[in-house]
């Protein structure tokens, strides 16, 4: 059955009212206060909801009731034989007796009740009429509506330019010209005209981004980029001359391997780039060198490869200049012995499908299996690149004879058990680097200081969490560099780090000591550093401070540790900022819970206020729809914690009626889904839609983030455990609830959230009675190592773990309605770990649950209208499985 009308039109829709129950947080939306009637002709009346009668109706029922009631005693013989009775009446008047008396006070007295009593009961009535709230007629939030674009928030993205005065920005116009603009108000300047880019044709050509050279005299330009991974592609890149005016190809010929990453040097016009998985260093524009000469399939060069790119940087670069361009440092993997996975791609993004599907091939290790083998590597361009002996070492052009040597990091952890999580200049020119190392397992954690002249470095700090706590080091690369000041005479470098269990902001002065000045404390964390201003010795950062599902702007002194709040704390909020160049101005993103907004402010000056983006658009689209509300709050799980939920309420709410509810679930570590950001994706859906109308319920069980490290690491070598069994009290507590129907509770969620919806329904709990997994983990010897070995450690070392983990007992599949989702060119959870499960499933005779994939979709499923189709399927499921607020059903 269509449970939202036609997927591509359209929707008829109910009415609703705000909830009645107390909010623990201001709501993210506005709903019009009214009661829920039903307006669809196929749709069954609303149990217990109170419905507005027609007038006219309710007089014609009166009238047929006495019509029906006459009926039965009125005939020609009756008329004839009353009116022979009347007659005799007036000819001779009856005489009463005592009793007759009697009788007939008596039943005037019952007809003085009979009337009075009416008459209150239609005042009363009447004041009812009088006082029913106006019935909403505006549609409700369905399944289309999240594909149109006036329901999303838009958030503009400033590029801050370090040229001219501190505040000055660029974007691209819809003329394809480079515009800068400062936020003093001056007018804006065209720097480079688009019409200025042309090919050989003198046609225009289109570039979708750029980079201005330190000295600004080029202007690099990216166009026509083919996507690789999450994050990688390749793209050609132009470089426009601002004193010619002319456009020119980064590479001498057109028929060259395409460029995979290209950064500029921090002075200058040098150029590095990586091609064909080699780095090359283009000098002032005018001469090339080759710095690697082994690139291949399988060795990378300045660019990281899939495991790399996915788990630890996420992101493709693997190149760092040094501040003065004097030399880069870069890493180099060699996934040689990383074995191949295989998948195909049927479609090949072709209406008609080839005969013979294209074979992907990816070099991706898996739990247990070789990671690829990664080194450090400096490249020094001039002499005299560093201090005290690095002035007498000479610079040796490399060759393919003589190719770069490693940075020796043996002292630190044996090659196969090495990852190297962040790497940093410690200095205003080039004689320092700092080097994060992790062992295989990442419980254990040792900083190198480098000296790149000699090619060795010493170990300043390390960390063995694996032996102080059991658990995990979070990956982050959080390093900032702090040059020698009034505030920090020494020099050193900013962190974010675990303190008493809680990631806290931490200065290391000098550079090479070990022990920290902690610039935040206390039982909340850190989530990122957004800039340093050193002339007013500054750090500005953002963090959970106010509470876990807040992120607020906060400075804190390098000298005093002195901490403010730059954003307000006496309303929900949900912060992110962007700082200038300089530092003296920042845009401050507002992004929940109620419509985001976005200002430009400025440091030190409260009054300085610019409205970037206001999304008025989607305030006025929200006003013309019925939606859900939100609130947020704790709940106690096990007696002995406290986990942070959110509850969608839909348009009509009523505490004393009874609702289906839906739990979305993620769960994996270090995670959050219970936030304050705004929120108008498939939860709010499944809450307003107008046959469905669920209570959706997230709750942050043990594993995520943002609550310290006694909340987080209980799950390590045991993923999938705790987690389940804390949605599975959630959803025993919900179901006592007075507006839950304790019958009709889903869950559903997707990768690591479907792996969990997958473990709750191999748990059998009697709890559920739907589950839906998209692109789940069924498995986990079938993902990647770098993940999951930081919270499973090695198969190996852990197997009674991983049998634990993976999902094989498929009783619970019996008892509820299972519907599993995957993408068949998914390149991070293969659609291997469904294809197991199903077998399991096969092997044990189960008929009811449902399958549905998607033709090479990757893991955001996107390819062919997938997005869509997805999410239509999904509710549809439901609505087949357990039905909605206005009806229940359920085929098996």
């Amino acid at each position: 059955m269509n449970l939202t009308g036609q997927r591509s039109g359209g929707y008829q829709s109910l009415a609703g009212k705000d909830s009645e129950i107390e909010e623990l947080l201001e709501t993210v939306i506005a709903t019009q206060p009214s009661h829920a009637s039903s307006s669809s002709s196929d749709a069954a009346v609303l149990p217990t909801t109170v419905q507005r009668k027609n007038l006219n109706a309710y007089y014609s029922d009166s009238e047929d009731y006495y019509e029906d009631d006459n009926s039965s005693t009125y005939s020609d013989h009756d008329e004839k034989h009353y009116a022979r009775d009347s007659e005799a009446v007036f000819q001779e008047p009856p005489k009463l007796t005592r009793g007759n008396r009697a009788c007939l006070a008596f039943l005037g007295l019952l007809l003085v009740i009979w009337v009075g009593v009416a008459v209150v009961l239609g005042i009363a009535r009447l004041n009812r009429l009088v006082h029913m709230p106006m019935e909403d007629m505006r549609p409700f939030f369905e399944v289309d509506d999240m594909f149109n674009t006036s329901f999303s928030p838009k958030y503009d993205f400033l590029a801050w330019m370090p040229i001219g005065a501190d505040g000055v920005y660029s974007r691209i116009d819809s003329n394809g010209d480079i515009v800068l603009t400062n936020v003093d108000g001056s007018e804006p300047k065209v720097f480079l005209p688009g019409a200025n880019v042309t090919d050989a044709n003198n046609e225009q050509i289109d570039f979708f981004a750029f980079r201005v050279s330190p000295d600004e005299k080029f202007v690099l330009l990216s166009t026509q980029a083919r996507k690789q991974w999450r994050h990688s592609f390749n793209a050609t890149y132009l470089i426009y001359d601002m004193s010619s005016y002319k456009v020119r190809p980064l590479l001498e010929h057109a028929d060259e391997p395409l460029v995979e990453h290209v950064a500029w040097s921090p002075v200058g016009h040098t150029l590095a780039y990586v091609q064909n998985n080699n780095l090359y260093v283009y000098e002032d524009l005018t001469t090339r060198h080759q710095v690697t000469f082994d690139g291949a399939p399988g060795i990378f060069n300045g660019l990281t490869d899939w495991v790399y790119e996915e788990e630890v940087y996420t992101s493709t670069n693997a190149l760092w200049w040094s501040p003065d361009g004097t030399a880069l440092a870069f890493l180099r993997f060699d996934e040689t012995e990383v074995p191949e996975f295989h998948f195909p791609i049927f479609m090949n993004n072709q209406k008609q499908a080839p005969a013979y599907p294209r074979d992907i091939m990816m070099k991706y290790p898996k739990a247990g299996y070789p990671n690829p083998i990664v080194s450090l590597h400096i490249h020094r361009l001039k002499a005299g690149a560093g201090a005290g002996a690095a002035d007498a070492v000479p610079v040796v052009a490399p060759t393919a004879a003589n190719p770069l040597k490693a940075v020796d990091l043996s002292y630190t952890f044996a090659a196969t058990n090495m990852i190297i999580a962040e790497v940093k200049w410690a200095t205003v020119d080039s004689s320092a680097l700092l080097v994060k190392v992790q062992n295989r397992v990442q419980n254990h954690e040792k900083v190198v200081l480098v000296d790149p002249a000699q090619y060795k470095g010493k170990v300043i700090r390390e960390w063995d969490a694996g032996k102080e706590d059991g658990g995990w080091i979070d990956m982050q690369q959080s390093y900032y560099y702090i040059a020698p000041s009034k505030f920090v005479p020494e020099g050193g470098y900013l962190d974010i780090g675990n303190n008493a269990g809680y990631n806290h902001l931490a200065l290391y002065t000098p550079v090479d000591n070990p022990q920290p000045k902690w610039l935040t404390n206390g039982e909340w964390e850190v989530s990122e550093i957004s800039a340093v201003d050193e002339k007013l010795g500054k750090v500005y950062f953002i963090s959970a401070e106010k509470s876990s599902m807040e992120r607020h702007l906060y400075s804190a002194t390098l000298d005093t540790a002195e901490r403010r709040p730059m954003t307000s704390l006496t309303e929900p909020g949900y912060y992110s900022a962007s700082f200038s160049t300089g530092a003296g101005y920042y845009l401050l993103s507002y992004r929940g819970p109620e419509v985001p907004w976005q200002k430009v402010k400025k440091v030190g000056d409260e009054k300085f206020n610019m409205d970037l983006e206001t999304n008025s658009q989607l305030e006025a689209a929200m006003k013309e729809k019925q939606l859900p509300t939100r609130r947020w709050g704790t709940v106690d799980l096990g007696g002995e914690r406290e986990c942070n939920y959110m509850e969608f309420l839909p348009p009509g709410f009523n505490p004393a009626e009874k609702h289906p509810v839906l739990f979305q679930v993620y769960g994996g570590p270090g995670s959050q889904l219970v936030d304050a950001q705004f929120q108008l994706g498939f939860s709010a859906v499944m809450s307003a839609a107008e046959k469905l109308r669920y209570v959706v319920v997230v709750v942050d069980g043990r594993g995520t983030g943002y609550k310290g490290r006694k909340f987080r690491i209980p799950v390590v070598n045991q993923l999938g455990k705790l987690e389940t069994e804390d949605q599975i009290l959630a959803g025993k507590h919900w179901s006592t609830l007075p507006y839950v129907d304790h019958k009709r509770l889903a869950i559903w969620g997707w990768s690591y959230g479907g792996f969990m919806a997958t473990k709750v329904t191999e748990a059998d709990a009697g709890v559920f009675s739907a589950a839906m997994a998209v692109a789940p983990v069924t498995d986990f010897r079938f993902y990647d190592a770098v993940y999951t070995e930081r919270y499973m450690n090695l198969p190996s070392l852990n197997a009674a773990g991983y049998e634990a983990t993976a999902v094989t007992n498929m009783t619970g599949f019996e008892n509820l309605d299972y519907f599993l989702v995957h993408g068949t060119g998914d390149d991070n959870v293969h659609v291997q770990n469904t294809y197991s499960l199903i077998d399991r499933l096969t092997v044990a005779g189960n008929h009811r649950y449902k399958l549905h994939v998607f033709t090479d979709s990757d893991h955001s499923i996107r390819a062919h209208n997938a997005n869509h189709e997805i999410y239509w399927r999904l509710s549809e499921f439901l609505y087949e499985s357990i039905g909605g607020y206005v009806e229940e059903l359920h085929h098996h």
